[in-house]
């Protein structure tokens, strides 16, 4: 699976960004304060584009789903980012 650059890896459970090299571990992704400090991380990496930002987003959204599981209604809640990121990876792999 694949956003822009990133990439998921299903063994490792991580985001890399293929031009970088830069490796992001989802399984350590527990709580809405720890995904935010992995988006101004990137941010302010000389690659880190409007672009490459927005990429990381949708990929965000779519393995660890935040708005259900990290941040609904304003709250913040933790989830455990390699169990996410474990059922995004099953998913993938059942087709």
């Amino acid at each position: 699976m694949k956003w822009g650059n990133w990439v998921f890896d299903t063994t490792n459970l991580t985001l890399i960004h293929e031009n970088e090299n830069y490796e992001i571990d989802l399984e350590v992704i527990n709580s809405s304060s720890e995904m935010l400090d992995w988006i101004f991380q990137i941010r302010n990496k000389e690659w880190g584009t409007p672009q490459a930002i927005y990429d990381l987003l949708l990929a965000f959204e779519e393995i660890l789903e935040p708005q259900l599981n990290y941040c609904s209604f304003g709250n913040d809640k933790n989830a455990s980012g390699s169990e996410l990121a474990k059922r995004f990876a099953e998913r993938l792999s059942q087709g």
